[in-house]
């Protein structure tokens, strides 16, 4: 029934507005209600009404003694599907599952006339047709009626469900986080979760953290909210066999029991299985169970938030395994030392003060307490024999000692007469951080029975020894000859294989470059690692150093392969190539030698290039030792920069050439020429006309790829006994020529900031991880850039992101950093890679801002590259944020 009253502007004034709630309001049947028509109404019912219908604030009001519920458009989505059947219902009917909340409320209102305020008040709606965790700030204001009685209640509130429930997902994430953070053993990382998952006991009514040991099954690790005794905590209950990355996040129906409630009065409904995941495989590496709130419904940011904390806990526990491992390493060398054949100790201090010996030693000097005694203490008797003095001048001077057949008296059992043995020994000083001497390592051979079986040998025949020695020159001799001979066959076989490939070798260049520069990165990286651990012992040193000058050749080959393919980053700048071919002054001279007289020509005017400075150098150089090559018997080297311009004429003659302005470098040497016959192959990879064994053939290649790669153009001239000239032809740059900063020359330094290193190598990432430790940074890691992204998400402090460029995965390397960069602005972000497809490189140059550190790379280019990368926000006034 409509009401119908004389002149429908009465209604109109009442309920005033074209909103949905002024025209339900205006059709209602209000003689149904206990209010009667809107004609009786008082005035302050009518004003109340306007003030309602006209705010854009949610707000509601009730009248009269059964507190009847009026309410506005902003109100609705509180009701849920309550609306529109709520007009003029009482509020204990309409409100019926929070009239406890609020009755008494509503009852200071009414009896005191005095206001009631409330912030984020908890409230369980059935708005959605179920109990739902809501929270509102509102004010309850007494309405005076027009007999000046309280006769109603003005409420304006706002729900503010989203915030109390983020802010506490939040806070949940950072506790769990501190807690982490500052647990070092495994079972302090266990209480750290189990903490960091009871302080939210409203998402986390309890919370089961299994992980699975080697053979699969699942062991409890962590419980909160329920004890690990309860029948519910046992792992074959979950069936976690079922679980894994792909599958993501299993939500299913509660079981039956006596569930732990958390904050609430009942216990949840369903249940979540989140996995852990693992670091080298698929598998994961654990799970949680955690029982959800009963009041709210399974979201897909609840189930994110599920994801944050699984992925901070299984970060942790990767770190923690890491940790173990290292301990085990660390016993494990320990082990090794005592049981090693060579006796050994470590001495510290001026007074020598045995830190370790090992078995070895015990035997020598017999078994006696020696730790914490200084030398002369402990081994009186070798007083007088040299070897205190040798101590101290190794502590004094920083020298090494190194002695062979030493002989040395000592007492091997107590009360005995000193025994004359023979020792091979090395005095090896122990350096500080500072550099300064802080003890001396001791490593060495009892060689008493085989001194004295040479010299009986000796006394037998005093020739076998020469004899012998010449035999085995003789035998050396012919198997370096075999070994000389099978490497030629090896080449020659190469260089059949290599020309047979040339077409697809361009192709392949990438691939092979990434892989090898990943495996070189891995050899390199464990080898700077290792030197400390091999620090004191020359032989292992010596071989550390001929592997790491065998990585540095394989980086070359790798870079001049890319070079030829024309897939190597540029960094172009744009340069005046007469200064720096005058830089290169005393570079040339040294490596081309006395027997080669070298002159510079520079023309004045010389105009700017864009070019990658350090590659056109290389460039120079290469051809300027192919010149001096050419000239066995001395000669003139010339080398000449001028400017110059390509007409159409030319450039038809010539594919790939556009017409136009250049800056010409020409090289050239008066030796043996080069065949017109060949002069056409001289480009190709691996050929070469020097003799075997002189060079890799990839030089002039890697040169041809440069300057095509640029844009330019490269032209021979060859006459056999006169000489030969090469011209590069490189596209004349009109911008200022661009300040370059040596970054080499930089001190090798760490620092304290956190670097997140994301690599889907393991080994390249582990060792990437090590060296950056090694220098001091906290560091985080992630094995592809999604997993990255929650890392920096979850909001832990980072101050660089240092990411591999090609990696697998739905989310690329510079998306990664794009979305880092607008999370964190003040984040740094350096690449890394052996080969960067299109990811960063367009048109063979570097994205601009972008940076590089090519692999492999050494501890003192990372450690350069990455104060460079950090230096250059701080001068901006980034500064860090970790320190923040």
């Amino acid at each position: 029934m409509t009401i119908q009253v004389p002149g429908h502007g009465t209604l109109a004034d009442v309920f005033v507005g074209d909103g949905e709630m002024a025209r339900l309001m205006r059709a209602h049947d209000w003689s149904a209600t206990s209010l009667g028509t809107p004609e009786s109404w008082p005035n302050a019912l009518k004003v109340a009404l306007r003030l309602l219908l006209t705010s854009r604030f949610e707000m509601w009001l009730g009248w009269g003694p059964d507190i009847n519920f009026f309410y506005n458009d902003a109100y609705r989505p509180t009701l849920g599907i309550k609306h529109p059947r709520s007009l003029g219902v009482p509020t204990q009917v309409l409100w019926a599952e929070i009239w406890d909340d609020i009755k008494d409320r509503l009852a200071t209102v009414y009896q005191t006339g005095e206001s009631t305020w409330d912030r984020a008040l908890l409230l369980v709606l059935e708005r959605n047709g179920y109990p739902e965790e809501t929270y509102h700030t509102f004010s309850y204001s007494p309405l005076i009626g027009d007999t000046g009685k309280v006769e109603g209640v003005f409420c304006a509130v706002s729900e503010e469900t989203d915030r109390v429930i983020s802010e506490r997902r939040l806070a949940s994430l950072r506790e769990l986080a501190s807690g982490l953070a500052a647990a070092q053993e495994q079972q302090e990382v266990f209480e750290a979760i189990r903490a960091g998952l009871a302080h939210n006991s409203h998402d986390l009514p309890f919370s089961l953290v299994y992980l699975f040991r080697e053979d699969a099954a699942p062991s409890l690790v962590a419980a909160a909210g329920m004890a690990p005794d309860h029948a519910l905590a046992a792992p074959d209950h979950w069936n976690l066999a079922r679980i894994s990355r792909d599958k993501g996040v299993i939500v299913e129906d509660a079981p039956e029991g006596d569930l732990p409630r958390g904050a609430w009065n009942k216990p949840p409904r369903q249940v979540a299985i989140v996995p852990l995941a693992g670091q080298r495989s698929g598998r994961p590496r654990g799970a949680i169970v955690v029982g959800l709130n009963p009041y709210r419904q399974v979201s897909d940011e609840y189930l994110s938030f599920l994801e944050l904390l699984a992925g901070q806990i299984a970060s942790r526990l990767a770190s923690a395994e890491l940790m173990e491992r290292r301990t085990r390493e660390r016993d494990r060398v320990r082990e090794l030392f005592r049981q090693a054949p060579s006796f050994m100790c470590i001495l510290a201090g001026r007074e020598h003060r045995f830190e370790l010996v090992n078995d070895a030693y015990l035997r020598l000097v017999g078994h006696r307490d020696l730790i914490g005694l200084p030398v002369r203490e402990a081994l009186p008797e070798i007083k007088g024999q040299g070897f205190f003095e040798l101590l101290d001048s190794v502590f004094a001077s920083g020298e090494p000692y190194v002695g062979r057949n030493m002989p040395v008296a000592i007492q091997r059992t107590p009360g005995s007469t000193p025994e004359e043995r023979f020792v091979h020994l090395v005095y090896q000083p122990i350096f500080d951080s500072e550099g300064a001497v802080s003890g001396i390592f001791v490593d060495g051979y009892d060689v008493t029975d085989q001194k004295r079986a040479e010299d009986q040998l000796h006394q037998l025949n005093d020739t076998l020894e020469q004899r012998v020695a010449e035999r085995t020159d003789e035998l050396r001799m012919a198997l370096e000859q075999l070994h000389h001979e099978a490497k030629e066959r090896e080449a020659v076989e190469q260089a059949l294989r290599q020309s047979q490939k040339l077409e697809a070798l361009g192709k392949l260049t990438g691939g092979v470059a990434h892989d090898f520069n990943n495996l070189l990165q891995v050899i390199s990286g464990n080898l700077q690692l290792l030197t400390r651990d091999v620090a004191g012992n020359p032989r292992a040193e010596k071989r550390v150093e001929n592997a790491m000058a065998g990585v540095t050749r394989g980086a070359k080959l790798a870079s001049q392969l890319l070079a030829f393919g024309r897939r190597q980053p540029l960094e172009p700048k744009v340069l005046n190539l007469g200064r720096l071919i005058g830089s290169m002054d005393d570079l040339l001279r040294r490596s081309i030698g006395e027997d080669v007289e070298i002159e510079t020509i520079i023309a004045g005017g010389l105009w700017n290039t864009l070019i990658d400075p350090g590659q056109i150098e290389n460039a120079i150089l290469n051809l300027a030792i192919n010149a001096r090559d050419a000239m066995a018997h001395g000669g003139r080297l010339t080398i000449e920069a001028n400017n110059a311009f390509l007409d159409d004429g030319y450039c038809r003659q010539h594919d790939d050439v556009t017409p136009g302005q250049y800056v010409m470098i020409a090289v050239t040497d008066t030796g043996s020429g080069i065949p017109r016959d060949i002069i056409d192959q001289v480009f190709e990879p691996f050929f070469s006309t020097k003799p075997e064994g002189k060079g890799t053939g990839l030089g002039l290649s890697m040169v041809h790829g440069l300057v095509k790669q640029s844009g330019g153009h490269v032209k021979i001239y060859s006459e056999v006994n006169e000489g030969t000239t090469i011209k590069l032809y490189l596209p004349r740059a009109v911008e200022d020529e661009d300040l370059i900063t040596d970054t080499s020359a930089a001190p090798v330094r760490g620092g304290s900031e956190t670097v997140l290193v994301v690599e889907d190598d393991d080994e390249v990432r582990e060792t990437a991880v090590a060296l950056l430790s090694e220098l001091g940074y906290h560091v985080l890691k992630s094995r592809d850039a999604l997993s990255a992204l929650n890392v920096i998400e979850s909001g832990i402090a980072i101050d660089l992101l240092f990411t591999d460029v090609v990696m697998p995965g739905p989310l690329r390397s510079p998306e990664l950093a794009r979305k880092a960069k607008e999370r964190l602005p003040q984040l740094s972000v350096l690449f890394t890679s052996g080969y960067t497809e299109n990811a960063i490189v367009h048109h063979g140059r570097l994205d601009p801002g972008v940076e590089l550190l090519s692999k492999p790379y050494t501890r003192e280019a990372l450690a350069r590259k990455v104060r460079h990368v950090l230096g250059k926000h701080d001068e901006e006034g980034d500064g860090s944020l970790a320190q923040r």
